[in-house]
């Protein structure tokens, strides 16, 4: 039963409570970053858990619950904006216990049948299959809470989409409250504390914020709405060409929308690190032949490999098409590459990532990292001098002094090529897998008439999920998806709000082929 508090308490109460909960809600009344109140005389432990927050605050966020798990011992700490207060029963499955007056509930609306999760099976064993971002952090999430976790990869990790040298972790979002906007904030920030707790040393990510340029009319229009919103200045604001020059390091010509805290960051050294947990069995160049129900568990069979498992997790990103449960679902797949530059002179002096129409990130061990394309309807893998080529004339675009410096001599380095994966509503695809064909014949009648009220449970898979789908924005989403699906196959507390599980809920596309069927029928 968590311990809510309708204001941010004293740190000392807060420590006080950490003793007896596991968890402590803190439903923030307004849009400001909280005032940390210490005694007049502070313990070390006050103090030391002052700075903490004071780190972890950096990247709080609005828009939906921020989830602090290393500030108190073995305790969450859950800070609700004043839009999620009237909500928590959509986070927690018990009541919270008020320390303070509560906050007013708002009534329970009901939620459709098919997207009603099933019932709790809570696994001892999880398979997951595909060791990009999405699978590395579900296989962390479930390890942190004692599930030994099977990870079986067709090659090596992070050699997919989540293999580029370097990507950027910022969030582009939209001025309004849309599902995405919330989705990659709240990511945002769990992602970047994450970094912090598993790769402290900052020897694979660093930098000094990002900066999305003004690059056309259309992002120079967002990003000003963006930075009219005053509550979340600590986490981007609006420069003038001014001051985005000053950051830099290098002359700009137009300003943008700054996120300080963002980074560039190399994706194979967060898979490795996210992998690194005594629960975790990694299993390279096994990629799955098989999948087969018994009754009671899973069978999994690859080369030299057959692992029995209570659940299966999805994270096959562009394999998702040859993955029986998945093919049915709108996925897209869009290819891309990045480039290699050797670092000169000049670009040394870069010292934020720029983003435009492409990106270029500051210089890692030498290099910097550009690009990328967007090819749709194309799933080679394979290097093309085509795109070094089109990726060295967006490099020119996106800052043509930095271009003519870095390409002025010829040299070898090779980009990476992938193939992303991202759904047709270009959200994610995070949950339980409901039996395609059961719910074609349950939910019939919505094909006459998409109201139609049916409270028929949904057939699921036997324990299938999936984690898939996250495009070019699977820094920021894939984690904290990760952490949500975790948390629905063990029943614990979700740091999703019941709008954003619906909306990315696989099961959404399942509903919408029947409604289709009897549109066009």
């Amino acid at each position: 039963m968590p311990a809510t508090f309708n204001h941010f308490p004293a740190l000392a109460t807060l420590l006080k409570t950490a003793e007896s909960y596991r968890h402590i809600v803190i439903c923030l009344p307004d849009l400001v970053q909280p005032e940390l109140c210490l005694s007049e005389e502070p313990e070390p432990a006050e103090q030391e858990l002052a700075l903490l927050l004071h780190k972890e605050l950096s990247c709080l966020q609005f828009s939906g619950p921020n989830v602090l798990h290393k500030v108190l011992p073995n305790t969450s700490l859950w800070l609700m904006p004043p839009s999620a207060a009237a909500h928590l029963y959509e986070h927690f499955g018990e009541p919270v216990q008020w320390q303070t007056e509560a906050v007013a509930q708002a009534p329970e609306r009901p939620q459709k049948p098919w997207f009603i999760p099933p019932a709790l099976s809570k696994p001892k064993h999880v398979a997951v299959v595909g060791a990009g971002i999405a699978g590395a952090a579900t296989a962390r999430a479930l390890a942190e809470h004692g599930v030994h976790v099977s990870v079986l990869e067709a090659n090596q990790p992070a050699q997919a989409a989540s293999g580029n040298r370097q990507g950027l972790l910022y969030a582009k979002i939209s001025p309004h409250n849309t599902e995405q906007t919330e989705l990659l904030l709240c990511g945002y920030g769990h992602t970047r504390r994450l970094l912090e707790h598993l790769l402290p040393q900052q020897g694979s990510w660093g930098g000094n914020g990002v900066l999305h340029l003004n690059h056309n009319k259309a992002e120079t229009q967002r990003n000003a709405l963006l930075g009219q919103q005053a509550h979340h200045t600590h986490l981007y604001r609006s420069i003038d060409a001014e001051e985005a020059s000053s950051l830099a390091g290098v002359t700009l010509a137009q300003g943008g929308l700054f996120w300080p805290q963002g980074i560039w960051l190399n994706p194979p050294a967060f898979v490795n690190a996210l992998l690194t947990h005594p629960n975790i069995t990694l299993h390279t160049h096994a990629p799955l032949q098989k999948a087969r129900h018994t009754g009671k568990q899973w069978q999994l069979t690859a080369p030299q490999t057959t692992i029995e498992a209570d659940c299966i997790v999805y994270c096959t990103g562009a394999s998702s098409g040859q993955i029986p449960p998945l093919n049915h679902l709108p996925l897209r797949f869009i290819r891309g590459q990045t480039a290699l530059a050797p670092a000169t002179s000049l670009s040394e002096n870069l010292h934020i990532a720029l983003s435009g129409a492409s990106y270029m990130a500051p210089a890692w061990q030498g290099i910097h990292c550009y690009g990328a394309t967007f090819i749709q309807h194309d799933s080679s893998s394979e290097w093309r001098e085509a795109e070094e080529q089109a990726n060295q004339e967006m490099l020119r675009e996106l800052h043509p002094k930095l271009a003519r410096s870095l390409l002025s001599d010829r040299h070898s380095l090779q980009g990476h090529a992938a193939v992303r994966c991202d759904s047709s509503d270009h959200l994610p695809l995070v949950g339980p897998l409901g039996d395609y064909e059961a719910m074609q014949k349950v939910y019939a009648k919505l094909a006459l008439d998409r109201n139609y009220r049916l409270s028929a449970p949904c057939p699921y898979l036997p324990n299938v999920y999936v984690n898939t789908a996250h495009g070019t924005r699977g820094l920021a989403s894939a984690p904290i998806c990760a952490e949500s699906l975790a948390a629905e196959i063990l029943g614990l507390p979700n740091p999703f709000s019941r709008r954003i599980r619906e909306a990315l809920h696989p099961n959404r596309f399942i509903i919408r082929s029947i409604v289709r069927s009897g549109s066009s029928s």
